[in-house]
């Protein structure tokens, strides 16, 4: 579909010297729109799925080990042009469901997603250490109020693995990063 886009905005953009049959601006739009409604809705139920999915997933062995092979996959849509929100939120939604169904995540791909995770958390942090995904997206309240969420999961069920990276993340020379680290560490700790 986006290869199916890019060639539309390529058409749009040399329509004067198509010489197959030309479609405007708007014809596009309105074949396009029932399909961009339809992946709304299809990339919804998949958020809403996903627990149930896991729930069933994740106690079996074989299975659970290919859910966690795929994380590196999931995190590099963060340095991709996927939306960041939508990557978090597949994230908390496996961290909380491996809490809940006493499936640990490997401790490599723990530290793998904690710093991912704190990379999309603080901007101030995120300008110096990478460019990832575009700010807009990395840095929209929604992505960040969901990153604080899936950093509470781990808080409960990998209290020791969360404290040592948020104590390794304190000790980098950037302060931007050791606020970010602090604000993380504010907003999982109950009140």
């Amino acid at each position: 579909m986006e290869t199916f886009c890019e060639t539309v905005q390529f058409y749009l953009r040399h329509l004067e010297d198509s010489v197959y049959p030309v479609m405007t601006e708007d014809q596009f739009a309105l074949k396009l729109f029932p399909m961009y409604r339809y992946f709304l809705t299809v990339k919804l139920g998949v958020i809403k799925s996903l627990k149930p999915m896991l729930n069933l997933l994740l106690p079996r062995d074989a299975l659970r080990d290919q859910v966690y092979d795929s994380l590196p996959l999931l995190l590099a849509g963060y340095q991709g042009s996927l939306e960041a929100l939508f990557i978090t939120r597949v994230l908390r939604q496996i961290l909380e469901m491996s809490f809940i169904t006493s499936s640990p995540v490997p401790q490599m791909q723990l530290h793998i997603i904690f710093t991912e995770l704190h990379v999309q958390e603080s901007p101030r942090a995120a300008r110096g250490v990478c460019s990832r995904a575009p700010a807009q997206q990395r840095f929209s309240s929604q992505n960040l109020a969901e990153i604080v969420h899936s950093f509470i999961a781990p808080a409960r069920s990998y209290p020791k693995e969360l404290m040592q990276f948020f104590l390794s993340q304190m000790e980098m020379s950037k302060e931007a990063i050791r606020v970010g680290t602090l604000a993380l560490i504010g907003a999982v700790s109950p009140e």
